[in-house]
């Protein structure tokens, strides 16, 4: 039995096909099929049982997923610890939802470090929120950037409180609309809601339900029925896609407000969205004391902060016109 086989396992148990946690760990399919096949006739149990709708977990799966997920964390969590053990280098890692100006602080973090840092690593790595709560579990990141409906905050803390994580809300919003500078609706100050209809929406991933648009949108929000989507996954082709369908938008969350950040792109506020939304950051507890693991945290708070006086001043630039 080796981790490697566990985490396949656990990750089979989390996408619900063997399919889809091939394409996550990045490994070939027929390479976890012959793994999960040998792990079964090792242990004399049966993890799964395969059905057309895809793999369901057995009870006696259950329990064992249960003691793998306990050992795949600590094992983590015990390496990241020794990996540090190099005193010249300065390692923080940071994963993070869709939030820019995390970007952005860590850009700034690095630019003032001293002269004398004998070395750094850093990595930032945007993706969803089950991987950026997991791999700040096992200790894969240091500190973790969640973007959550406020409405799931409740659900969201009892699971980070099961896992031992410390958690703060940063940031709290309403989303808005990102588009071209010459797209029609820059003209509203407020965009009405049933104009967007006739437009192309570009969606973060393909496996965003109607649940988690009306925790975040709005209560009676309703996908457009033939309506006009793109589904894409990184930040830069949504950038890209945006530049040339220039009648494109997204809803976003707060962008950091440097001069550069929007480049050819706008946002525009938008009354239907009336769901609040926070930025949280994670971490463990017995990383909070590390010192570049605490200035990366100061930094990111300190950018939303900044992100958020933007945000305040936006609005009462808006209420003072005539």
């Amino acid at each position: 039995m080796k981790i490697q086989h566990l985490e396949y396992v656990i990750a089979i148990a989390r996408e619900g096909s063997i399919t889809k946690a091939a394409k996550v760990l990045y490994q070939a399919q027929p390479n976890i099929s012959i793994a999960l096949k040998d792990l079964e006739e090792s242990l004399g149990i049966q993890i799964f049982q395969r059905t057309q709708s895809g793999m369901v977990i057995t009870p006696e799966g259950e329990e064992f997923i249960e003691r793998a997920k306990s050992i795949v964390e600590e094992f983590h969590s015990l390496e990241a610890l020794y990996s540090r053990k190099e005193m010249n280098t300065s390692e923080i890692r940071v994963a993070a939802t869709r939030s820019p100006y995390v970007a952005a602080a860590m850009g700034k973090m690095i630019s003032d470090l001293d002269e004398t840092t004998q070395g750094f690593s850093i990595s930032l790595l945007e993706t969803s929120t089950n991987k950026v709560i997991e791999e700040t579990c096992n200790g894969v990141a240091d500190i973790g950037v969640l973007r959550i409906p406020t409405l799931q905050l409740d659900v969201l803390q009892e699971r980070l409180e099961s896992k031992k994580l410390c958690s703060r809300t940063i940031l709290e919003y309403h989303l808005q609309l990102m588009m071209h500078k010459d797209h029609p609706l820059t003209k509203y100050d407020d965009v009405p809601f049933e104009l967007l209809e006739k437009y192309p929406e570009i969606i973060h991933n393909d496996s965003e339900p109607d649940i988690v648009r009306k925790a975040s949108i709005n209560p009676d929000y309703v996908s457009k029925t033939g309506g006009k989507k793109i589904y894409v996954y990184d930040r830069g082709t949504q950038k890209s896609m945006l530049d040339i369908v220039q009648n494109a938008y997204m809803w976003v969350g707060p962008l950091h407000p440097a001069p550069l950040a929007l480049g050819s792109m706008t946002t525009r506020p938008c009354s239907y969205a009336t769901c609040l939304n926070r930025d949280i950051i994670i971490y463990r507890k017995k990383v909070e004391d590390h010192p570049m693991i605490k200035n990366c945290i100061d930094y990111i708070t300190r950018f939303a902060d900044f992100t958020r006086q933007g945000m305040e001043e936006a609005a009462k630039k808006k209420n003072e016109k005539p």
